[in-house]
């Protein structure tokens, strides 16, 4: 049978998790009744407490310390209990600020809003960068490194540069820039999906049969798409505020926290399979079991570029963190950057 949580047990939890966030140590009866609810004795707050242990929302360390929330106490908090703050306007202007510096180049933009999510926070911030198929074509310019090796230089309009090495053929410079000329006017301004799409139907087409020029630009037009769809970009900044926090009093558990850290692969399948509806969620028990980081939580949401999601952003801290605050300050900045995105 669920247990129905009144308007008291809501009070008392919901004073035991300010409390616990300000303070990261273990909450008393006392300290509830003298500093957050007046009109309750130590000893009905004591009673309270005892049957939010009983149904999971608090734990006690010790017998003789006070409790800390679980889990599941938090997601009961954010769910029912916890009124969110408006962004204070100091701060959206420091946002906006900072962020009109940056138009036009998007890599830019996005590792300076994972640095102002940072600041703001006093935690870890995240930011996945978005796929190359969501921008449009600019440009694109071959390397010959050595004799297997080529340099692909793709240009979104945007501004996104994407590099990386494939295998090629050994073929002189001049003829790789003949390839580079011919996709770019094919090219320019369409979608990179729309010119993938593109690619995979000229192989086939009279043109490409007839014309090794155009075969082979084509051919290694596709292979240079190819190699750039790996895990997407990210930029992580304020890991330091985590690596100082309390809770990583065990050596064990800091290193947890550094490998969690170092696999942007696991955080990208993570927030992917999270992050499937609109709007901030956060993240905090086991839904952070996958990156070892069962005492923290993540505060996270997508941004689009108009309106489809391209990329999400988060920040990262201890299980403790002031929901009520990072909470509208993520959604703030996932707005800003989706407008800022849609244009690019």
């Amino acid at each position: 049978m669920t247990y129905q949580l009144n308007d008291r047990d809501k009070s008392i939890l919901g004073a035991i998790i300010q409390e616990y966030v300000a303070t990261g140590e273990p909450v008393g009866s006392r300290v509830v009744a003298k500093k957050y609810l007046f009109t309750l004795s130590p000893a009905t707050v004591r009673n309270v407490m005892a049957d939010l242990e009983e149904i999971g929302f608090l734990y006690q360390p010790h017998i003789s310390a006070g409790r800390i929330p679980t889990p599941e106490g938090f997601r009961c908090y954010l769910n029912d209990i916890m009124e969110v703050k408006t962004l204070q306007k100091g701060e959206k202007s420091l946002i906006a600020r900072h962020m009109s510096r940056t138009v036009g180049d998007v890599r830019e933009t996005l590792k300076e809003a994972s640095s102002l999510l940072s600041q703001i926070s006093r935690n870890a911030s995240i930011i996945i960068l978005p796929k190359l198929d969501t921008f449009l074509f600019k440009r694109i310019d071959f390397v010959r490194l050595d004799e297997s090796r080529i340099l692909v230089i793709l240009v979104s309009r945007s501004g996104m540069v994407f590099n990386h090495i494939v295998q090629g053929e050994d073929v002189a410079q001049d003829l790789l820039t003949r390839y580079a000329n011919y996709l770019n006017e094919t090219f320019t301004g369409r979608s990179i999906q729309e010119m993938r799409d593109s690619l995979i139907h000229e192989m086939s087409s009279e043109k490409a049969r007839f014309d090794s020029l155009v075969k082979k630009a084509i051919g290694l037009g596709m292979t240079a798409l190819d190699g750039v769809e790996g895990v997407p970009d990210i930029y992580i900044q304020g890991k330091e505020s985590v690596f100082n926090s309390p809770e990583l009093a065990s050596l064990g558990k800091l290193r947890d926290i550094v490998n969690a850290f170092e696999d942007k692969g696991r955080i990208v399948r993570i927030l992917n399979r999270v992050l499937e509806d609109a709007g901030v969620k956060v993240l905090l028990g086991e839904d952070m079991q996958g990156l070892g980081m069962d005492d923290f939580s993540m505060v996270a949401s997508r941004y689009y570029r108009r309106d489809v999601p391209v990329g999400s952003l988060g920040v990262i801290g201890p299980i403790r963190m002031d929901y009520s605050r990072v909470i509208p300050l993520v959604g703030y900045m996932a707005k800003i950057l989706s407008d800022l995105l849609e244009d690019v």
